[in-house]
């Protein structure tokens, strides 16, 4: 494999070829993986590099992602919603369209942008899907969900047994079950340790409070990780919200879909990130009561309290 240097000069990577790589020609490149790297091109397309910059041939095909290619396989997914692979020639392959292998394939999906946003490193975190008969479908213990495959997932039922897979289930089941089984109306549960809102909550940050346009994060009371502690102290908060800091550990989010799931993780830690900032700063100037009021009721929640 030919190496790729950093240029001072022009700062941007460069091929033994002379094409630039970054940024003149993609806005991100991840590390290659059997010979080839994922580019984001400025246009927003996605394609596949070699090691001399030039981009395979995918015969006119444009990708919404692509994963590391893995035993020469790279999981894509087209813009026009199909799922399949891409082998070493830019030939797309399509999947077989089954509900729980399209719920695998997006579980991977969401666990690698986790990953890349920083919500997660290292083994933590976990994720699970409901799919038909009440099965669920989740994340293994011990491996790094930045780097899953579909086929590391495994099946449990809503009791927590092992039903389908060759690893174990998350050590946090018990939140998942629990959550599944108080809201029968949610699809998918996504746990992670992100980094602002934990440090909210080691501060005493109380992010139910109405300081900026988002709605009440509450914060439950300290638990044990990977204990029944989780769900006990999430249970208050499971009816009327749809997310919650569990202090000096992590978030967790529960949603329709795995997508709306991670678009609360998402703007949980934006919102952690933002009042952290302002505190640093400053004294931060509440709502008033009115305003206060008028926030709770656009967001379905006049009759929670409105904590000063």
């Amino acid at each position: 494999m030919t190496d790729i240097e950093f240029d001072a000069d022009s700062h941007c990577y460069h091929a033994e070829a002379g094409q630039a790589l970054y940024p003149t020609r993609y806005r991100a490149v991840s590390a290659f993986a059997e010979g080839l790297a994922i580019a984001h091109k400025l246009d927003g397309a996605v394609v596949l590099i070699d090691p001399l910059g030039r981009e395979l041939d995918l015969r006119d095909q444009r990708f919404a992602w692509i994963l590391p290619p893995h035993l020469g396989r790279a999981l894509a997914q087209t813009i026009d919603g199909r799922h399949g692979w891409l082998d070493p020639t830019g030939c797309f392959h399509a999947h077989r369209e089954d509900p729980e292998w399209t719920a695998r394939v997006e579980v991977v999906r969401i666990a690698r942008l986790i990953y890349e946003r920083g919500y997660n490193v290292s083994i933590d975190g976990n994720i699970s899907v409901r799919l038909s008969q009440g099965e669920l479908l989740i994340t293994p213990s011990g491996q790094h969900n930045g780097f899953l495959r579909p086929e590391d997932l495994v099946v449990i039922d809503p009791r927590g047994r092992l039903l389908r897979g060759d690893g174990r289930p998350t050590s946090e089941l018990r939140l998942h079950t629990a959550l599944h089984a108080r809201r029968p109306d949610i699809g998918c549960v996504i746990h992670v340790h992100s980094p602002f809102a934990v440090a909210a909550s080691l501060a005493g940050v109380d992010l139910t409070r109405t300081w900026i346009s988002a709605a009440p994060i509450p914060t439950t009371d300290y638990a044990r990780i990977s204990s029944e502690q989780s769900p006990a102290v999430l249970e208050p908060f499971m009816r009327d919200y749809n997310w919650a800091i569990l202090p000096r550990h992590g978030t967790v989010a529960w949603a329709d879909t795995t997508w709306n799931a991670f678009l609360r993780i998402e703007g949980l830690e934006h919102c952690a990130k933002i009042v952290m900032a302002a505190r640093a700063a400053g004294p931060i100037e509440p709502l008033p009561d009115d305003r206060r009021l008028e926030l709770l009721t656009f967001w379905g929640l006049e009759h929670l309290e409105a904590p000063r």
